[in-house]
C-alpha cells in the first residue's frame, strides 16, 4: 500500500511539472546584450524581452538601449512546445550603424530563438534576422537571453538610475549612508580590494565636480564612489546620463583620492566609465576601469592659486 501511495505521489509531481512547463515557460522578463554579427562592428544592443505566453502564442514587448536612447516596441509570435522553438514576428529595430538615434533608420527583423531550461536557469538563445534582400544592410543581431528572477528588471533599474543621475550629489548627502547595512557591506568590500592608482591630476579649485558615464554600451555596470576612503555614492548604475558628484578637496591631506568601486562587471567585463573632472574652468576626461579584483583610483594634487 505504501509503495502504491509513493508511486501516485511521484506521478502527480511529474504531471504537475509537465503541466507547469507546458502552460507558460516563456512568461516573464528576459535580458541580454545583443551583438551585431558583422566584422568590425562594435555596436551592441542591451535588450529585454517581456513575454506573456498563452498556449502557442506569445505577446509582449522588446525594450532595448542603443547608444544613448531607450526604445520599446510591442511584439508577438509563436512558440512550439515540442521543439521549444520561438518565432517573433517582424518588428522594427534601429539600424546598427545609426549615429544619431533621434532620426535613425529602422530595420524590420524577425526573432528566431531556442528555449533551453536547466537547474541553473532558463535561456532563449538565437538572433534577430532581416529579410534576405536586406541581410547585408541589416546584419543579424545575436542574443542569449537569460530569464530574470529579480522582481525589478535590469531595464527598469537603468531607468531609475537615469532619473537619479539628474541631480548633483554633494558630500553632505553622504551622511545618509551612516547606519546603512548595504553601505557598510560595500565599504568592507572596498577595504578588502586593492586599489589601482593609475593617474595623478593637479587641480586648483577647492570644490570640484565629477560626472561618471558609461563609456560604451549600457550593460548594467554599477559603481560606488569613494572619496578619501569614504563612501560618497552607493551602488548606482552607469548609463549615458551623467552621475554627478560635487566634492570638497581636503587641504590637510597631501593627496585626495577618488576611487571607482565596481559593484559588478555588467554584461561586458570589466566595469568601465568615463570620468569628467571639472576644476573651475578646466575639464579633464579620464577613462576608468575597475574589476571585482581591483579598484580604479585617481589621485588629486591641489595647487593653490
Amino acid at each position: 500500500m505504501g509503495n502504491i501511495f509513493k508511486w501516485i505521489i511521484c506521478m502527480v509531481c511529474l504531471i504537475t511539472n509537465i503541466n507547469g512547463f507546458s502552460q507558460s515557460p516563456l512568461d516573464g522578463s528576459w535580458y541580454s546584450n545583443g551583438t551585431v554579427v558583422i566584422q568590425g562592428s562594435t555596436n551592441s544592443y542591451l535588450g529585454e524581452l517581456k513575454l506573456k505566453q498563452k498556449g502557442k502564442t506569445i505577446s509582449g514587448e522588446f525594450n532595448y538601449y542603443f547608444r544613448d536612447s531607450l526604445f520599446s516596441t510591442k511584439i508577438d509570435g509563436y512558440f512550439d512546445l515540442n521543439s521549444r522553438y520561438v518565432i517573433i514576428n517582424p518588428f522594427p529595430v534601429i539600424l546598427h550603424s545609426t549615429v544619431n538615434t533621434k532620426n535613425g533608420v529602422d530595420c524590420s527583423m524577425t526573432g528566431e530563438f531556442m528555449l533551453r531550461m536547466s537547474r541553473v536557469g532558463s535561456y532563449l538563445a538565437g538572433k534577430f534576422v532581416a529579410e534576405d534582400k536586406y541581410k547585408y544592410t541589416c546584419p543579424e543581431i545575436a542574443f542569449d537571453f537569460e530569464k530574470n528572477t529579480n522582481p525589478v528588471s535590469p531595464i527598469d533599474e537603468a531607468k531609475q538610475a537615469t532619473i537619479a543621475a539628474t541631480e548633483t550629489i554633494t558630500q553632505t548627502d553622504t551622511l545618509a549612508h551612516v547606519g546603512d547595512p548595504i553601505a557598510a557591506l560595500i565599504t568592507k568590500q572596498f577595504e578588502e580590494r586593492p586599489k589601482d592608482v593609475f593617474k595623478d591630476l593637479i587641480v586648483e579649485s577647492k570644490t570640484i565636480d565629477l560626472e561618471f558615464v558609461d563609456n560604451g554600451a549600457i550593460d548594467y555596470d554599477s559603481i560606488s564612489v569613494f572619496f578619501n576612503n569614504n563612501l560618497v555614492l552607493k551602488e548606482t548604475m552607469l548609463t549615458h546620463i551623467p552621475i554627478k558628484l560635487r566634492l570638497i578637496v581636503d587641504d590637510s591631506l597631501a593627496v585626495n583620492e577618488i576611487s571607482m568601486f565596481a559593484n559588478n562587471e555588467g554584461l561586458i567585463p570589466p566595469n568601465t566609465a568615463t570620468l569628467t573632472v571639472t576644476d573651475g574652468d578646466n575639464k579633464t576626461d579620464i577613462d576608468m576601469t575597475s574589476s571585482l579584483h581591483r579598484t580604479a583610483t585617481l589621485r588629486l594634487l591641489r595647487r593653490k592659486k
